[in-house]
């Protein structure tokens, strides 16, 4: 493994690279030149997308007082006629029921996250619209005008729904509205995402398959060099490793397209290969590596003694790791709810330090060394798998996973989209929240 190698890659491949662009497939061919450049057959593997074209996303207050404020429009909610929708406002909070016995004829202010299930709350009880709350108040101004694109959970939802800055948001609701206008004029759109997947086969033991994988695309506005450069050329010096150390085992190296619309490329993966993912023991997903000042982290979707496991040779390798069992919001929970035991590894920020999500996630705060730390351990560890006589990985989940596997079929909806991604350094997926 070469962290010089790794860092040039990481350079090359920090543009911005959104879902089913064709900067996200120039990402692609990149990884896909440098994998065959290691010898490894790979192929990259097209799938169809879902998305929303906005044309226009407008609120105003009428009355008492005119003011209009900033918005987007979110994804997959329904449209208004041109003139929009006009009513009385309320602000619901957190969305309990005794928020919602009077919200007829009204557009109203949400916080936190929109569920099918209040979704359809809002619907039943007559509301004409909802304003979803993003941001941070003490986000310096450039970052405050962008407001991450959004898509609704689950399927097609039956109100128009717009996102505003919650510095925006307080200024709506110190204001007392009585009458707003809501506009929003939205329609489906259809592209292609990419997977590109490299093989590695194995000696002896080739019908059992270890999984490495992590997105490389990016969110508008950013360079994605942390999330998820970094995990992409974590996958890529792991296939250098292996290239060179041939394992008994059979490895695939999965970089997924469109994990910022909701882990899309992983879960069009597992459905592409649904009838051999029986012979993938493990995968291991890498989400946001080599920060200079953060953390070592796990989540694992996988049974108890798996975690165990890990913890125990961190321990023997003075890795300073911290674990948990959960999803985690990133691909190894497609492979997870696939039957796949899984988790993701990650280096992660302390409160104040790196950013994603915005312009600010780039090179500055990124070290090779600091990536080796993730790098060196993992390697350590699926070599042992991968070479082990016996399978060790108990194709069995943690009854914690399991109930969360449940909820998230439910909050997902059928979806091809989630709401937003959270910020790594907050809770993991337990269901969420990539």
């Amino acid at each position: 493994m070469d962290k010089n190698l790794a860092w040039e890659l990481l350079n090359e491949i920090s543009f911005v690279r959104v879902a089913g662009t064709k900067e996200e497939l120039r990402a692609a061919n990149i990884l896909k030149r440098e994998a065959e450049k290691l010898g490894a057959e790979t192929v990259i593997e097209d799938f169809e997308i879902e998305g929303a074209s906005i044309s226009e996303a407008v609120l105003e207050v009428l009355e008492p007082e005119y003011c209009s404020y900033p918005v987007i429009g979110i994804g997959k909610t329904k449209s208004t006629k041109k003139e929009g929708v006009i009513g009385g406002f309320k602000y619901i909070e957190n969305a309990k029921d005794a928020n919602l016995t009077d919200i007829k004829g009204k557009i109203v202010l949400v916080q936190g996250r929109t569920m099918p299930d209040l979704m359809k709350k809002l619907v039943e009880k007559g509301a004409l619209g909802y304003v979803a709350i993003g941001g941070d108040f003490y986000e310096e101004d450039s970052i405050k005008h962008e407001l991450r694109p959004t898509n609704a959970f689950g399927k097609d939802v039956n109100i128009p729904g717009l996102k505003i800055h919650i510095d925006d948001a307080e200024k709506l609701v110190r204001s007392k509205p009585q009458k707003v206008r809501l506009v929003l004029r939205t329609r489906k759109t259809k592209g292609t995402s990419h997977n590109v997947v490299a093989t590695i086969e194995g000696t002896d033991l080739k019908d059992e398959v270890i999984a490495f994988s992590a997105h490389y695309d990016s969110v508008p506005y950013s360079k994605g060099s942390w999330d998820n450069g970094t995990g992409s050329v974590t996958v890529m010096e792991l296939l250098r490793y292996f290239s060179q150390n041939r394992p008994r085992r059979t490895m695939k190296f999965i970089w997924c397209g469109s994990e910022e619309i909701g882990l899309v490329g992983s879960r069009k993966y597992c459905e592409a290969h649904k009838d051999e993912l029986g012979k993938y023991i493990f995968n291991i997903n890498f989400d946001m590596t080599g920060v200079t000042i953060g953390y070592e982290f796990v989540c694992c979707s996988c049974s108890e003694d798996t975690l165990h496991a890990i913890e125990y040779l961190a321990n023997i390798e003075n890795y300073p790791l911290s674990s948990e069992l959960g999803m985690y919001s990133s691909d190894s929970s497609s492979f997870a709810a696939a039957g796949v035991p899984a988790c993701t590894f990650a280096r992660l920020q302390t409160r104040g330090g790196a950013q994603i999500h915005n312009h600010h996630d780039n090179m500055d705060h990124l070290d090779p060394d600091s990536f080796m730390i993730t790098l060196n351990f993992v390697a350590r560890f699926a070599d042992q798998i991968a070479n082990a006589s016996v399978n060790p990985i108990p194709r069995k989940f943690a009854d914690k996973v399991t109930k969360l596997m449940e909820e998230r079929k439910k909050w997902l909806g059928g979806a091809d989209k989630k709401e937003e991604k959270p910020k790594k350094a907050d809770k993991p997926l337990e269901k969420k929240t990539k």
